[in-house]
C-alpha cells in the first residue's frame, strides 16, 4: 500500500490528536492534584502564648530539672524555634542573677495548633557548687518564649516557683523547645 501525501497528513493529525487526548487530561489531573500553597504559619506571639510550669522537679547530680510549658492559646497555628529566655525573679518581679544559659543543643521548629503545648527543660544547679557566696531564694521565673521580643512591661511569669539561684552568676540552663507537653497526663486549660 502506497501512502499519499494526504494519507500521511491524516496520520500525523490523528497521532497528534491521540497524543493530546492522553497528555492533556493527565496534565490537568496532575495540576488539580498538586498541593495548593497554604498560608505561611507565623511565629507564636506573646498574646497567643501561655507559659506555665510544674513546681515539682527531678534532681540528679547537683541539678534539678523542671518542665517549662508553652501553650498556644490563640486561634491559629503558630511556630516556636529555639530557646526560651529565663530569669529568676523576686516577688516584685525584679530579676535575680543572670539569665539561664542556653545548652549547646541544635533547636528545631515546633508547630503548635490552637490548644497544643510544647515544652523546654530548665536545669537549676545547686547553688553551693556554683555561687561565690550564698544563694538567693527566688519567688518565681520570668520566661520569654523563643522568637518573642524581650518584654517592655509585663512578661510571662511563672509565679510560686521558689528556686534557689546565684545572685551574680547564672545557675540555670535551658534546652530548646520540643514538641509535646513535658508533664505527662497534664494539659493546659
Amino acid at each position: 500500500m502506497k501512502l499519499t501525501l494526504r494519507d500521511s497528513w491524516r496520520l500525523a493529525v490523528g497521532a497528534a490528536l491521540a497524543f493530546g487526548a492522553i497528555v492533556l487530561p493527565t496534565a490537568v489531573l496532575a495540576a488539580s492534584a498538586a498541593p495548593r500553597a497554604s498560608a505561611a504559619i507565623t511565629s507564636c506571639r506573646a498574646a497567643n502564648t501561655e507559659v506555665w510550669a510544674a513546681v515539682e522537679g527531678v534532681g540528679t547530680a547537683g541539678t534539678t530539672y523542671y518542665e517549662l510549658e508553652f501553650s498556644n492559646i490563640g486561634t491559629q497555628p503558630c511556630t516556636l524555634h529555639g530557646f526560651p529566655d529565663v530569669w529568676a525573679v523576686t516577688l516584685r518581679g525584679a530579676e535575680i542573677g543572670k539569665p539561664a544559659l542556653h545548652q549547646s543543643i541544635v533547636p528545631s521548629t515546633v508547630t503548635l495548633q490552637p490548644g497544643a503545648t510544647s515544652h523546654a527543660i530548665l536545669g537549676v544547679e545547686d547553688t553551693g557548687a556554683v555561687c561565690h557566696g550564698p544563694g538567693v531564694k527566688a519567688a518565681g521565673l520570668r520566661v520569654v518564649a523563643p522568637g518573642q521580643p524581650m518584654p517592655v512591661g509585663e512578661a510571662d511569669e511563672v509565679e510560686n516557683f521558689p528556686v534557689q539561684v546565684c545572685p551574680h552568676v547564672s545557675s540555670m540552663n535551658v534546652r530548646p523547645v520540643h514538641s509535646g507537653t513535658g508533664i505527662p497526663n497534664y494539659t493546659f486549660s
